[in-house]
């Protein structure tokens, strides 16, 4: 196959294919992340955080 006057495999192909997914879905991931955690954490989601890190201490 040629594309731009160059002979291209079918396996470059799908590895660029599959890198250009790659880099969107970690792209569309990151961006979700962040909106995500634009909120400040509920009273609900910090208390259960100060459990968690409560149990996991070792008892003096």
């Amino acid at each position: 196959m040629r594309l731009f006057g160059k002979h291209i495999f079918p396996r470059q192909i799908v590895l660029a294919a599959s890198g250009l997914f790659f880099l969107a879905s970690t792209t569309y991931d990151v961006h979700r992340s962040i909106k995500n955690n634009q909120t400040p954490p509920s009273n609900e989601q910090v208390q259960a955080l100060e459990d968690y890190i409560r149990s996991i201490r070792p008892s003096p």
